[in-house]
């Protein structure tokens, strides 16, 4: 993520291609990450709870990505997308894997993207240029979320959806992680290399019209491009669950996983950051590894202090915090339950 918002990303050489490998694909790791822990979430609150903590997170997440876009124009920001997605997990959460999966995943792969392509041929405007910010009306926000902003609803809901999936499997079983992480992988690689060969046959044409849907350019939002990444990060996910099963006393392990824990906070720290530093033609490929590294180590390092004080990040703890709804008093039947349970303990 780091890497990719600090650029450049019109790669020339071999070594900035390999610098760019994460392009088109850190985002859509971080939001199957999301579906995955919103999934988890939602298995462990009851339906009243469900809706307060998913409201009051989508709230906060939509106004401080609209405030943090106002910073900058030279970074995207993820996070109003994520508040709508929060919205409808809810909602998804209820249907059937056999429903979610075919329904509202491998058809929204389709559906989304002709939606994309269809809108700009009837209504051509400049791709990726159309954020959500503190001047943006209602209107313009809704069009910019669902179709034109660089994270739209029609494609980046396929992601979402495919770790809300994915936190309904066992991911404590090795041989669901392997095969998740062999499969994956393979096709990610699949889908990249029919991507390019089909962008090799058709050529220039590509770029615009009903070709784009056989292409896979990071972040052109087209099907190639969504199941070559989501696929990329399933096998990412669980590589690194099999990996941290078996070095779970590895120091580096252990300081990603404290930067897990406050990847609100980082990712807030590093975009205001950015803002500040990068300038308006943007980094060279020089400059950019140089700010990259020193941002890796900056998230790290205060991670690592951070554990120590045994306190969520800043904003995970504004994130989690439970005044929206109060524990439902116990019933008579639950009073009487428990008083006879702990009677048995006591016999």
């Amino acid at each position: 993520m780091i890497i990719v918002n600090v650029g450049p990303v019109n790669p020339q050489s071999l070594p900035e291609r390999l610098y760019l490998l994460p392009y088109g694909r850190a985002s859509v790791l971080f939001v199957v990450v999301a579906g995955i822990g919103m999934g988890y979430l939602l298995n462990r609150r009851p339906e009243r709870e469900r809706w307060s903590t998913v409201t009051w997170r989508a709230l906060l997440l939509f106004t401080g990505g609209v405030a943090l876009q106002g910073l900058t124009d030279r970074v995207n920001v993820i996070l109003p997308t994520y508040a709508v997605l929060f919205l409808l997990a809810p909602l998804l959460w209820r249907l059937p894997t056999r429903t979610l999966l075919p329904g509202a995943g491998i058809a929204l792969t389709l559906v989304g993207p002709a939606t994309i392509v269809g809108h700009e041929m009837i209504r051509p405007a400049p791709h990726l240029l159309d954020p959500v910010t503190l001047g943006t009306g209602p209107w313009e926000a809704a069009h910019s979320l669902a179709l034109t902003g660089p994270y739209p609803l029609a494609s980046w809901t396929v992601p979402f959806v495919a770790g809300l999936c994915v936190a309904r499997l066992d991911l404590t079983n090795t041989q669901v992680l392997r095969r998740l992480a062999i499969g994956g992988a393979a096709v990610a690689v699949g889908a990249a290399a029919v991507s390019q060969l089909t962008y090799a046959l058709i050529g220039p044409a590509a770029n615009r019209g009903p070709w784009r849907l056989l292409t896979g350019a990071a972040h052109g939002q087209m099907p190639l491009w969504l199941v070559s990444s989501i696929a990329g990060a399933l096998a990412m996910v669980a590589a690194c669950s099999l990996i941290l099963r078996r070095s779970n006393q590895s120091r580096v392990l252990g300081w990603l996983v404290e930067c897990g824990r406050l990847s609100l906070t980082l990712y807030v720290a590093h975009f205001v950051v950015l803002a500040l530093i990068k300038p308006e033609q943007g980094f060279t490929f020089g400059e950019g590894l140089l700010v990259s590294a020193a941002l890796v180590s900056a998230v790290l390092t205060f991670a690592v202090l951070w554990e120590r004080t045994r306190w969520p990040g800043p904003l995970e703890r504004l994130l989690r915090t439970t005044w929206l709804y109060q524990p439902a008093a116990p019933t008579r039947t639950q009073k009487q339950t428990t008083l006879s349970s702990e009677r048995t303990k006591q016999q």
